[in-house]
Parts: structure tokens; sequence; C-alpha cells
């Protein structure tokens, strides 16, 4: 490494890393290879302006992206920050301003803003993941820059793919995602439970890890479960402040709340085989999301368990770099498509509390209530979260073409040729069926009435190899166009996106088995 760019690797900060198509490379190395056609090559960099600090905190950066991101969104951030900004007069040294980044934006053309729209994405995990090198509170100035996108025959009107709100179809498509990573043992309990309360109660990762068992509540109210958890607030001032002080009561779905008792149950148990003489109330004081595997080892009595507690509650706690980890284990590991890139969805905690609140902005809520259900103190930054809401302008999926083939072969590898085949052949309560009860293909799991459209996006589901998939890709089209016609927002319409994508796939995975067993019968 450039003795110019050296820099102390923080102790919580790993040396090797495995970027996410599988690559290994060192942080403190010149050269990255990230990709099989993709290489960053670091003595690029002007060492004379970028000082250690912003060294260390890009560097930090782009291998926590190269992580869980493309290779291509990763070269793209490397190479338009450096010969954009960082080898150009803008930069002249130190943390990155907002006047650097105005007098950037003042040279650029029209059609090459979207350049500085990646070096933005870049920025804001930045800050988000609180490397140094970047001006503090530079966060609402990149919200409020206004940026032409990458004009490609026509202009295509949408958020950041990569650090903005998700759409309604990538939405459907990290949770499908989720919930058949858990299922296929791609992600452990503790790794779901993460993205999971992530994504549904959009919170902070502090308030998640300060998390105990205890928070998780149910409750009977007119013959009906209320399911919530009792979440810690965080960014207080005054009595309200601290480790644990205040809490907001949040409702959950039972399917959030089973997944959180599990959880719970694992912590315990992990707790209970180091000191098994813990009470029940002992037990609801162990957090939700414990800190490190060996937390309990160092403890060899209850009475030190207690006293840790009282002296520093939260010492079996995640911290950052544990909350940190934990989410880019997730991102690395998720394989779901976005609609608008053709590549793998990132996926962090500040991108879920975007989502809700633009999916709260299209439900007509905003000020006061749209700060409460984000637990914001007062409206001042709620902008924040909802200043790059998505309007797409055209429905493309042209950027799937990539994806289809992928998406394809998983398929491909669960069509059967008959009922014969099928994990629960003989059940008809496995069979599914479209209209004029045409049989399409089996349920592998448990009988669900999700509905034909759940099913193609499900992992247990087996395609059947002759069935009339264009009569049903038809057929959603035709009620697609049918709703629209009759008024309906663009929240539903996009609701069918993720089928019609996933019967595509099934279809090429069809042609791809028939045309193979034709040439194999030649």
């Amino acid at each position: 490494m450039s003795v110019a760019g050296a820099f102390k690797l923080p102790k919580y900060e790993l040396l090797h890393r495995t970027s996410k198509t599988g690559y290994e490379f060192n942080v403190h190395s010149e050269r990255w290879k990230i990709g099989h056609d993709y290489t960053l090559n670091w003595g690029l960099l002007n060492y004379q302006k970028a000082d250690s600090e912003l060294c260390q905190g890009l560097r930090l950066t782009l291998a926590r992206m190269a992580e869980e991101v493309s290779e291509f969104h990763v070269k793209g951030c490397f190479t338009y920050i450096r010969c954009y900004f960082l080898d150009t007069p803008h930069y002249t040294g130190g943390e990155i301003t907002e006047i650097q980044i105005l007098n950037l934006k003042g040279t650029l053309s029209r059609e090459d803003e979207y350049k500085l729209g990646t070096i933005r994405a870049l920025l804001r995990n930045w800050i988000d993941w609180e490397y140094p090198g970047v001006q503090k509170d530079l966060t609402p100035f990149l919200d409020s820059l206004k940026l032409h996108g990458n004009v490609k025959g026509k202009p295509v009107l949408h958020s950041c793919p990569y650090s903005g709100p998700w759409t309604v179809t990538e939405q459907q498509l990290l949770m499908n995602w989720a919930s058949n990573a858990f299922l296929n043992e791609q992600i452990n309990l503790r790794e779901y439970a993460w993205f999971m309360t992530c994504y549904q109660t959009a919170r902070r990762p502090i308030q998640l890890r300060h998390l105990r068992i205890m928070d998780i509540n149910v409750e009977v109210s007119k013959g009906k479960q209320i399911y919530s958890v009792s979440v810690p607030r965080a960014k207080k001032r005054g009595e309200a402040a601290g480790f644990r002080k205040s809490f907001r009561s949040l409702n959950i779905t039972e399917d959030l709340f089973l997944v959180l008792i599990n959880l719970a149950e694992k912590v315990q148990k992990k707790a209970k085989e180091r000191l098994p003489n813990l009470t029940k109330y002992d037990l609801t004081q162990l957090p939700l999301f414990v800190g490190k595997e060996d937390s309990f080892d160092e403890i060899f009595s209850v009475g030190e368990f207690r006293k840790l507690l009282k002296d520093e509650p939260a010492k079996f706690h995640m911290n950052l770099a544990d909350s940190s980890s934990l989410t880019r284990d997730v991102s690395r590991k998720c394989n779901a498509i976005s609609e608008r890139t053709g590549e793998t969805i990132h996926f962090t905690p500040t991108r879920c509390r975007r989502t809700r609140a633009t999916n709260l902005v299209r439900h007509g809520i905003s000020g006061v209530q749209l700060a409460y259900l984000l637990d914001h103190g007062d409206t001042q930054n709620i902008g924040v979260y909802t200043g790059y809401t998505p309007e797409l302008a055209l429905r493309i999926f042209a950027k799937m073409n990539e994806a289809m083939g992928f998406l394809a072969a998983m398929f491909e590898e669960r069509l059967i040729a008959s009922e014969s085949e099928a994990i629960r052949s003989g059940d008809p309560a496995s069979r599914r069926h479209i209209s004029g009860m045409k049989h399409v293909g089996n349920c592998a799991g448990s009988a669900c009435d999700s509905g034909i459209k759940t099913c193609v996006s499900c992992a247990r589901f087996q395609p059947l190899l002759h069935a009339p998939w264009d009569e049903l890709l038809v057929d959603l089209t035709e009620e697609v166009e049918d709703r629209r016609e009759s008024g309906a927002s663009d929240l539903v319409l996009q609701s069918y996106d993720l089928a019609i994508v996933h019967i595509a796939a099934i279809m090429k995975a069809c042609d791809d088995k028939i045309k193979s067993v034709n040439e194999g019968a030649a």
C-alpha cells in the first residue's frame, strides 16, 4: 500500500474481504480484484490531495459495498469519485464538503449529472456506515440535490436504485428471497430476524440493538390477538435520553412475532446452558440480538450476571460493529434481482426506513403523522426519507433480461414433467390450478390459500412442464389492464409485476428444458 494512503485498520474491520461474486481481496492492497472483469487500482488515486482519513473512509466504504452489491456498481463508484471529483480542482483536500460537491455539480452537463448520482449513492453509504472523510451533516444536502438521470433513449424517472427506497416489486422480491432463503437454510434465524425486524419496523439499528426479550408483547382485544414490540427510542434529549430510558409501542405481524419468539427462545437456551439457575425474570432481560456468540462464557454466577446488567446494561447487546456485520452478512447473501438495475438488491436498515416512509406517503400520510410513525420527535428531518419518492414514468423490465436466465435456472431445477414427479404426488391438496381448473403445478410445502400469484414466487412450488403458462401470463396481463382502466393505483398495479416476471421465467425454463430434451433425443 502507498505510504501516502496508509491508515490503521480499526480492530472490528476485517483485513481480508470476499466480494459479492466470491473474489477475495486485501483492504490494504493496491489492487482489488472484485469480479471476473473488474479490478480497483488504488495506485491511480491522487494521494497528494487525499489524506489518510479520506483514504480510510473510501477504502472501507468500497470494501463493504464490494461485499454487498455488484462489482459493476462498485467499479462505477470508484471510477466516478476518482475521475470526476478527487482528481479534479473541485476537491481541495481534507474531508468531502457541501461546497466541493456543489462546485462539481456546476461543471457537469445535464447528460453527465447521473455520474454525480452514483457518487451520491457512495457518499450515502459512507455516511450511514460512519467512516471518516466526509462532512458529518452532509446527508440533508445530498438528499436535496436534484439530478437528471442517465439518458438511454427515453428518460426514466426513478429513485436511487442503490440507496433509495425500494419499489413495490423490489419489496416483494426481497420478502420472497428472505423467506425462501430461511426455508432453505441459506440464512440463519438471527439473520432472518434482523432482516424482518429492520424491514417491518423501519426503526434505526441502534433501537433494534437495544431490544430485549421482555419487549415482545401479545394481548387479546375483542377476541383477537394483538402483537406488538416496545421499541427503545433513540436520539432523544433530557430525561428520555439514555439506554432504554423511553419506549414506543409498535404493532407487528404474527409472522414477525413468531420469528422473534423463536429467536428469544434460542437466546434463552444459550444463556441457560451457561447459567441454569437464571429465573424467568432474568431470562426476559436478555437482548434479542446478542453481541458475541461467547457473551455468556465469561459469566460464572447468576449474581455476576445481574450485577453486569445493572452496571453495564448494554453488556450483552450488539454494538455498532456487530449490527453492521449482521447487515453486511444479510446483504451479501441476498440474490434477489432488482427490476430497475438487473443486479442484486442492496439491503440496509436505512433503505428500510426510506421505503417505509415512501409507502406511507403513497397512502397520503405526511407531516406529524409521518414523523410519529418513523419515531421522529418532530417533522424537521422527515424529508430525508421522503425526498426521493419513486415516480416511475415507464414500466420497464428490459433490465431483467440478464436476471431472467438466473430465475429460469432456478425454476428448471423444480420443473416436473407430470404429477408423479412431485414431492406430494397423489395429494389433491397440493395441486395448483388456473382458470378452467387447468393444472399448472404442485405445492411441495404445506397447503395455503395464497393463490397462483404467490405460488409462482414460492421456493416450494413445482411448475408443470407442459402447463398452459402462456394463458396464465395473458390472464394476469389482462387483469392488470382491467384494473388500470378501473382507476387502480400504481401501488396495486405494481403488485402484479413480480408474478409476471416469474411466469416469464417459468416459460423460459420450460422452453430450455424441452429444447434440451429434444436435442438429447436427436
